[in-house]
């Protein structure tokens, strides 16, 4: 026996919503109202409030209206932010050169 997922998970406005983003055990977002109109604009709504984050999430979206729970699993990638570096003038006599790539 196989289960199918259901592809018409469908939101309405006017639906009550409850959803959560969780990551690595930690709650990063959650959201409850009826003004959502689509199941992207739920998602759209949980990464803006979760901010950047590194790891697999769970992403679960309850329509308490229509009575159906969608959970899925979304992976995000922190992009590396490089330290501003002073800048150097001119070395000391004895002392090491600043590699900023290899701090």
């Amino acid at each position: 026996m196989t289960m199918k997922k259901n592809e018409a998970n469908i939101v309405n406005s006017g639906d009550r919503i409850c959803a959560t983003l969780d990551c690595n055990g930690s709650r990063l977002a959650s959201v409850e109202g009826m003004d959502f109109s689509c199941l992207e604009a739920v998602k759209r709504a949980l990464l803006d409030i979760a901010g950047r984050f590194a790891g697999m999430a769970v992403l679960t979206v309850r329509n308490c209206t229509q009575g159906w729970l969608d959970v899925s699993a979304l992976s995000m990638m922190r992009t590396p932010r490089l330290a501003a570096q002073p800048a150097m003038s001119r070395p000391m006599s004895g002392s090491q050169y600043l590699i900023p790539w290899a701090c």
